[in-house]
């Protein structure tokens, strides 16, 4: 198996790079960031919230805060791609509210022009100061997001659903039962099970897991230790937390932090 990272802060808090080369298939997950990025090699098959999407060399990649998406390696053969990842709040505090309201309309796109555009800007990223790297996320935000457009607003879950995920969002340290979560939401475990991964995308215990993962980047990105990290996120051990974010996005929380 093929795996190999490279994972980088910038000198600006709320923006990192990555280049990850790997043959491994990643299950369904989110980030609280804006990923913008190119497909470098080979290409991979991915489920997104524009449906089933396919990126192969030089394609320019997106995703956004919040989506659930994978990665599945076309073929079985390694692909490598590099990605740039901003926070929204990074984006609404130095660029407004007008580029923070929009979102990623396009997955994948075939455009070499703004392929090159992207690597070169992303190229310049590492040994840019602050003021620099906003100025070059701003040229590569405003080229990508649809300016036009306000994020659609999605239908919300169920009250069902959404009693679910409450549970689920107010105690991340206590995992509960599938039956426990069907008593919230009145439904049977069977009927619950089925609701939630319709409306949310993945099962709740897959949900608690990327919730926890994203609990601890963020906990890690504003300078916590990785081992009360791991505890504030409710892993069991660092060693735990290690194995899910390797699942989960690729990386050890070590190079998350960069």
């Amino acid at each position: 198996m093929l795996h190999r990272v490279q994972s980088a802060h910038t000198a600006l808090p709320g923006a990192h790079l990555i280049e990850i080369q790997s043959d491994r298939r990643f299950p369904r997950h989110s980030h609280d960031e804006y990923g913008i990025g190119v497909m470098l090699d080979g290409g991979h098959v991915s489920w997104s919230g524009r449906g089933s999407v396919e990126a192969g060399p030089r394609h320019v990649i997106t995703v956004n805060p919040s989506e659930l998406h994978d990665g599945i390696p076309i073929g079985g053969s390694a692909r490598r791609w590099r990605m740039l990842f901003v926070t929204p709040d990074l984006i609404e505090n130095t660029l407004g509210t007008e580029l923070a309201s929009r979102e990623f309309r396009h997955p994948t796109m075939i455009d070499p022009a703004l392929t090159r555009r992207l690597l070169h800007g992303m190229a310049d990223i590492p040994n840019s100061a602050p003021d620099e790297i906003t100025e070059i996320i701003g040229d590569l935000f405003g080229a990508l997001l649809d300016t036009s457009l306000p994020i659609p607003t999605a239908a919300p879950p169920s009250s069902a659903v959404q009693r679910m995920l409450e549970r689920l969002h107010d105690d991340p340290l206590d995992a509960p039962a599938l039956s426990e979560l069907a008593r919230i939401a009145e439904l049977t475990p069977y009927t619950a099970l089925r609701r939630f991964r319709r409306e949310v995308g993945t099962t709740p215990h897959a949900y608690l897991k990327q919730r926890r993962v994203r609990l601890a980047c963020a906990a890690i990105s504003r300078g916590t230790s990785l081992t009360e990290a791991a505890g504030a996120a409710g892993f069991a051990d660092q060693s735990h937390m290690t194995r899910a974010f390797v699942h989960q996005l690729g990386v050890t929380p070590g190079q998350w932090r960069g």
